[in-house]
């Protein structure tokens, strides 16, 4: 996805409290719509799987939560460098999306951060990797979470939320295309096989413990 033309970027809208994270109005919308997108398909998704409404709810919080951390970690990140760097929706992404949303198969492709400024492939890199790196924490919260919950309906929703946590850093470090893994693997191809190795892992644990 090619970067928006930054002179048409008219500074932030806002600044969250002590960070030099910023956003700006036309992002804000992005990023709502994107929300909107990701919690159909996490509300579809969790419908299917259970039928306590307390259980739902968590299952779409913690699907929402993974995309939208996931995002403002590159976005954070990438500003520390320097960058410029905003969500924007993706046609083609988003439409897939949607259509997810009504369909047996779960896709969470809304959009994506673009960054712009004087990149390198460490910068590139070290960006990339902290989506997946922040959907493997949260994995692992959930995991150790879970194990503290008796009440069933809502230790399956962690569990689940888990398990798209996991698999959302899995997917996303696979080295092709516009994924995270293909910047991860040329920047350093060890810290690639760490993370990708780790996914894998948690994303088996996850799905195992459903």
């Amino acid at each position: 996805m090619a970067p928006p033309d930054i002179r048409a970027y008219a500074g932030p809208a806002w600044r969250l409290s002590g960070s030099r994270v910023e956003f700006s109005r036309t992002e804000a919308r992005h990023v709502l719509i994107g929300i909107i997108l990701v919690s159909a398909v996490g509300l579809s998704y969790s419908s299917i799987v259970f039928s306590n409404w307390i259980a739902i709810a968590a299952a779409v919080l913690f699907f929402t939560a993974g995309f939208v951390i996931h995002e403002l970690t590159h976005k954070a990140v990438a500003q520390r460098y320097g960058l410029w760097a905003e969500f924007r929706l993706d046609l083609f992404g988003a439409v897939l999306t949607a259509v997810s949303a009504v369909s047996p198969l779960k896709i969470i492709a809304p959009g994506a951060v673009v960054i712009a400024g004087q990149t390198t492939p460490d910068r590139v890199g070290r960006t990339a990797a902290a989506g997946p790196i922040t959907n493997i924490l949260l994995a692992t919260l959930l995991l150790g979470l879970a194990q503290v919950i008796h009440t069933g309906g809502l230790q399956q929703a962690t569990l689940a939320g888990a398990a798209i946590n996991a698999f959302m850093a899995l997917f996303n470090l696979l080295p092709f295309g516009v994924l995270d893994g293909l910047k991860v693997f040329r920047w350093n191809k060890v810290v690639w096989v760490l993370l990708f190795a780790v996914s894998a892992a948690a994303t088996a644990l996850s799905y195992l413990s459903l």
